[in-house]
């Protein structure tokens, strides 16, 4: 995976031509406490929604939101 660079035209951070803006990350009671899971969104409303849907997971735990860079 290569570096973060900023993309002038789009307006957003991009990995390799993908832009990331926003990172979710979870902890799971089936993979146990060691296990941090990170899944990336370019839109703020799906990233957003996919957070507050891990929040209510009854299995998930530790759930963050953050802008990247943060």
């Amino acid at each position: 995976m290569s570096e973060k660079q900023w993309n002038a035209a789009t307006g957003k951070w991009e990995i390799d031509g993908v832009p990331i803006t926003y990172r979710v990350t979870w902890k799971h009671v089936d993979t146990g406490k060691d296990h941090l899971h990170v899944k990336e969104f370019d839109d703020v409303d799906r990233g957003y929604d996919f957070y507050q849907e891990v929040q209510r997971d009854a299995y998930c735990y530790k759930a963050t939101w953050e802008h990247v860079p943060w």
